[in-house]
């Protein structure tokens, strides 16, 4: 609450500057006893909005400390460039097996399927920066240096190559990236309802374009809201799935899920998202190794936005030019939305165990 002086002194300053210069009167404004009550109204408003938006940032700040100590991480944190990473592996037996989120997802997504997956070979899940138990990362995402990071990660964690790198909807961009710029580090390629590189020549110019700016209007906001604890209060994670995840690991996916750290990741991968397209497009073509191409068949769990015919039209035309350019048949899941490896994780992993055991035979390691 402001002194009283410092109100008056605010009414001064403001029946001064109605007064026009030669000192006439101009156009009276209400009377000073009518302004006074008015002045001090506003700033009591102001303060007390003031006072409240810093107590939900304390309370909130508090929530996500608590919320960060209550979860050990599962597996360990490596230097990869700037930041720490969480790497997770399990299982033993070559090759490894790498799977990659999509964007707003960190390895906690794929738990439904890699450990039954590691009962065949090793598999490693990682948090990218932002996400999970790893350290924050940039305003802004860059396609290449993620690929980089996890290069370094994996590295770091004594995980050899070359690997089986599968991926997600836009962790299928990235993996795909990794694989057209160093291709003799990849023996296999799994595309999970992945983004393609082609994937915005497959929309109507103007329709990609309102969809894009509407979905980074509405992250935006999540993210400048999050520190206040609003778009949780509202049921609005920062991850789809994580009270679909299994018991073992849901209550600390839902506490990630609700971090303010994660709207601010889920933000700057969705602000570099279009550069990412522009790098692969760039790169070369995806190298002739063991691929597959599991697609949805249900615009479920999808970004806002896509949900129209035609971007349903769209999604199943990137699917389709994923597979055309890896020259295989893609796999299209009936009655399933974009996690597939959340939804039907038995269908899954039996695929991506037949897909290894096929590299281990291209290979001659059976």
């Amino acid at each position: 609450m402001l002194p009283d002086h410092a109100i008056h002194l605010a009414e001064k300053n403001a029946i001064h500057a109605r007064r026009p210069a030669g000192g006439n009167p101009g156009p009276q404004g209400p009377a000073p006893g009518r302004a006074r009550p008015l002045l001090r109204a506003a700033l009591v408003t102001l303060s007390l909005l003031a006072a409240a938006t810093g107590a939900a940032w304390l309370v909130q700040r508090q929530v996500d400390v608590a919320r960060a100590a209550r979860w050990p991480a599962p597996g360990q944190l490596v230097v990869a460039g700037a930041q720490r990473l969480h790497v997770h592996c399990m299982g033993a037996g070559g090759p490894t097996m790498v799977l990659e989120a999509g964007m707003g997802g960190w390895s906690q997504d794929w738990s439904l399927v890699q450990a039954r997956l590691a009962t065949q070979g090793r598999v490693c899940s990682y948090d990218r920066a932002g996400y999970g138990w790893s350290d924050d990362g940039p305003a802004t995402c860059d396609g290449m240096a993620m690929v980089q990071q996890l290069r370094q990660a994996l590295a770091a964690a004594h995980v050899d190559g070359p690997y089986l790198l599968a991926g997600h909807s836009m962790g299928g961009l990235l993996v795909g990236l990794y694989a057209r710029s160093y291709p003799r580090e990849v023996a296999g390629l799994a595309f999970v309802d992945a983004v393609g590189r082609d994937y915005a020549a497959q929309f109507a110019s103007p329709a990609y374009r309102d969809f894009r700016a509407g979905l980074g209007r509405l992250l935006a906001m999540a993210d400048t809201l999050a520190p206040l604890g609003i778009p949780q209060a509202l049921g609005q994670p920062a991850s789809l799935v994580a009270a679909r995840l299994p018991a073992a690991v849901r209550g600390s996916a839902i506490d990630f899920s609700q971090r303010p750290r994660q709207y601010a990741a889920l933000r700057a991968e969705n602000a570099g998202f279009d550069a990412m397209l522009a790098q692969a497009r760039r790169a070369g073509p995806l190298p002739h190794v063991p691929t597959v191409v599991l697609s949805s068949s249900v615009m479920r769990d999808f970004p806002p936005g896509l949900d129209s015919d035609a971007m349903r039209v769209a999604w199943q035309l990137n699917q389709d030019s994923i597979a055309r350019e890896a020259g295989v048949r893609r796999v299209i899941f009936s009655d399933t939305g974009h996690f597939l490896h959340v939804e039907r994780p038995d269908a899954v992993v039996a695929a991506l165990a037949a897909w290894r055991r096929q590299v281990r035979v291209v290979n001659g390691r059976m």
